[in-house]
């Protein structure tokens, strides 16, 4: 036990004067050892003291402080706040940025004689010692200087990983040791205060301290405690502001002020600091006399922090963090990247575009509500890319983000519906006809032109029919039904406008399952439950077999739009690190995945949707367009996907939980070239609200190049025996392209409400229609 130790333990006044004595003579002799050496032993100091003194660390490794980091998104050219993300609320001031009121108030409040004494001020540690003695407490004495170090020890203790039960114990150690009630704690911050000032200025230290202290809660630095308290910055802020605001570093927890019962306790401690700036002439007494008396009056303004205050782009935001979380460029381990993002200060800028987000967000809330009338749970996502970049302009659903705890979860959730499993809790929907484009392009590589003849029937189709190299391929026939009962031979490019189910699977005839995998694969689509490769089954043809999300829907088709270039989505742009510096990104990394004259002959056949099941989505705003439709088995979900040469989007709306048919229930609104009220139709209303603003902004050509002769004529017509005209199916009153059960829906006609001002009876499903003639 040392001799300050004993002191402090022993009882009485007699024990008190006596202990005053002992820690006065080591107090004597810390003191001289700040001097020098020299001057110390001619005051009578030990080698042995001054040497156990000069031994303790004297340079402080000062790491750079926890930051806020930012995401921003582009409106108008100028970039626009979305969140933030944080451990420590904290924004960092240059000397300049920080005014004389705030200066000035914390040198009343923490050490008034600052700029006169060196690191350790001698009559501050005799005035402790005697009152620490006479009242039994550590008192202060610490100068700024000590208290800086102090702070540092703290902030370090805190960033310590905390992973494990051993990490956790050391962390709590490491903070036990920078906040213990001790004179060794004392003695090694006055060490290590000399070695600060010996390479800091009084200016540098100050400055460190008002962005490291802690002001309550999560909220630390000067700068982030006055945007807290009082919704302005520092540099705004009046005397009794400041005085108040830094009253608040005495103790925190007892005067931070979002807490009406603290007020009292911070108005004393207000009006002391203001008394100390009075007799030092800071202020006037006229001012002492107007902010003394002042009532605390505060504006609390919590931060914006996580993806749940970014407004219509919460999906999207949740989407970056996630695409961070799992890019190595961001840090080794995901534990890692999380504290990087919270911690490093990072600018964040985005690739959503936020007028045209604002615009999607409007027209997926206005068609499909969060609470649709007397349906279960319906959900809609819509999402936009950019062509050739990879760039996702728009990501909205119509739901709330919420990323835990929300009670009513027709209007909040968790689960972003774009993207994957892997990016955002989701699974993905069955695309429907919209993976027709997959056996499109694996038929014209087989050799094969879309001007062949098939067999576009409604039939039993053996599996031995099919072929794969990978397996997939076995089990019991392949009940296929067409929309409208579809019978006869086709050309591809007819099945292709009316969308017959008969079509492409005589298509997947006559190549192989697994090529049609490997192509949808090369061109981003994922299975939505695995994040791997879409599963290998004959329904595959008519995208009736894995999940896809909208987001890699949209990348598949953007393949398309850039012939045969696939650019990975990404939503980031750049991110800048604290210092300026950029840190490396994930990146599209565009390269060409499918033969380019291959691919326009795709895009060539892809128009003709336009004139068929898609009639009412074509804008007639000159800019070309391709795309296909797409409904399941019920009407569970449907689709939208189109696309110009400069953007590509894809609209979801089907059922989040339960299996309601989006054909029998209506919503709120239709649009002007859709008439339908039926929810199975509102995927062109949201279609159009988004891509009309984009082709207007993002342009596109008017025109696509001619595909060459081999790609449109030539092929016997592959017309098997069972083409021969049968009875009609059975009718049902659902549509789709196919469920897990591997029996296939009826194709993705919209009804009499897909021609352009026709209408239909709310409720009262119509029947099918062509919409149009296909275009040769």
């Amino acid at each position: 036990m040392s001799v300050t130790q004993a002191a402090l333990r022993a009882g009485g006044k007699l024990s008190a004067l006596l202990a005053f004595f002992a820690v006065a003579a080591i107090a004597g002799t810390l003191i001289a050892c700040v001097i020098t050496p020299a001057v110390a032993l001619a005051g009578g100091a030990t080698k042995q003291q001054i040497n156990a003194f000069q031994s303790l660390p004297s340079t402080l490794d000062i790491t750079p402080l926890d930051q806020k980091t930012r995401m921003y998104a582009k409106s108008n050219g100028k970039e626009v706040l979305l969140a933030s993300f944080f451990d420590q609320d904290r924004d960092i001031l240059t000397w300049d940025q920080v005014p004389d009121t705030v200066k000035n108030a914390t040198l009343a409040a923490e050490d008034v004689r600052f700029y006169q004494h060196g690191p350790i001020d001698p009559s501050g540690i005799a005035r402790a010692l005697v009152s620490n003695l006479m009242h039994r407490d550590i008192q202060g004495a610490s100068t700024i200087s000590q208290q800086y170090v102090k702070n540092v020890c703290v902030q370090q203790a805190e960033a310590m990983p905390a992973s494990s039960t051993k990490e956790k114990a050391a962390a709590r150690a490491a903070y036990d040791a920078c906040v213990d009630k001790s004179y060794n704690r004392k003695i090694r911050e006055m060490r290590l205060a000399i070695g600060l000032e010996k390479k800091y200025t009084k200016n540098e230290i100050l400055l460190g301290y008002l962005n490291i202290a802690g002001f309550g809660g999560r909220v630390y630095g000067v700068e982030a405690a006055a945007q807290y308290y009082y919704g302005e910055s520092a540099k705004r802020l009046d005397i009794g502001q400041a005085a108040t605001l830094i009253s608040i570093v005495n103790n925190p927890e007892a005067f931070r002020l979002d807490k009406a019962a603290n007020f009292a306790g911070a108005e004393a401690r207000r009006n002391y600091v203001l008394k100390v700036e009075l007799t030092h002439r800071m202020i006037t007494q006229a001012e002492y006399d107007e902010y003394s008396t002042a009532k605390i009056e505060t504006r609390i303004t919590p931060p914006s922090t996580g993806c749940q205050t970014a407004g219509s782009a919460g999906f999207f935001c949740d989407y970056v963090v996630k695409t961070i979380l799992q890019s190595k460029q961001f840090g080794s381990t995901p534990g890692v990247r999380l504290a990087n993002l919270n911690t490093k200060g990072w600018k964040i800028y985005t690739t959503l575009d936020l007028g045209l987000q604002k615009k999607a967000q409007t027209a997926v809330d206005y068609y499909v509500p969060q609470t649709p009338r007397g349906v279960a749970d319906v959900g809609a996502a819509a999402t936009s890319v950019q062509v050739g970049t990879g760039r996702v302009l728009t990501m909205a659903q119509n739901k709330v983000y919420a990323p835990t705890g929300a009670k009513n979860r027709t209007k909040y959730s968790a689960v972003n519906y774009n993207v994957n499993q892997t990016l955002g809790a989701g699974a993905g929907f069955q695309p429907g006809s919209t993976a027709k484009a997959f056996t499109l392009i694996g038929w014209l590589k087989s050799g094969h032109t879309i001007n062949q003849q098939v067999n576009g029937s409604a039939r039993s189709i053996p599996q031995s029919n099919f072929t794969s190299s990978c397996g997939g391929v076995g089990g019991k026939p392949w009940d296929l039904h067409n929309d409208e009962d579809e019978k006869g031979n086709f050309t591809i490019q007819q099945g292709t406008a009316q969308s017959i189910n008969g079509v492409f699977a005589s298509m997947a005839e006559e190549q192989d399952l697994c090529q049609i995998g490997q192509i949808a694969d090369s061109m981003g689509v994922k299975n939505g439950f695995t994040g791997g490769k879409m599963q290998i089954t004959p329904t595959m043809a008519i995208g009736a077999a894995s999940t896809v999300a909208p987001l890699d829907n949209a990348v598949a088709y953007a393949t398309i739009a850039d012939q045969g270039v696939r650019c990975d989505a990404i939503g980031i742009d750049s991110v800048v690190d604290a210092a300026g510096k950029k840190l490396p990104v994930p990146q599209a990394d565009c390269r060409r995945v499918q033969d380019k004259q291959l691919i326009i002959a795709a895009g060539y056949d892809l128009h003709n949707p336009l004139h068929g099941t898609m009639a009412s989505d074509n804008l007639g705003d000159g800019k070309y367009m391709f795309g296909k439709t797409g409904t399941t088995d019920f009407a569970k979900d449907t689709w939208t996907l189109g696309s110009t040469t400069s953007v590509t989007t894809a609209v979801w709306i089907g059922n989040v939980t339960g299996n309601v048919n989006l054909r029998t229930v209506t919503g709120p609104h239709t649009c002007g070239t859709v008439g339908s009220y039926r929810y199975a139709d509102l995927r062109h209303c949201v279609f159009q609200a988004i891509m009309r603003p984009a082709d207007a902004k993002y342009g596109g050509a008017a025109s696509w190049p001619t595909p060459l002769p081999q790609y449109l004529t030539g092929g016997r017509a592959i017309l098997h025996a069972d083409a021969r005209p049968q009875a009609a199916a059975p009718p049902k009153t659902s549509g789709g392209t196919g469920g897990t059960s591997g029996k296939s829906g009826k194709g993705d006609k919209p009804g009499t409400s897909d021609k352009p001002g026709s209408g239909s009876t709310p409720g009262k499903p119509t029947g099918g229609d062509k919409g149009g003639k296909p275009v040769h």
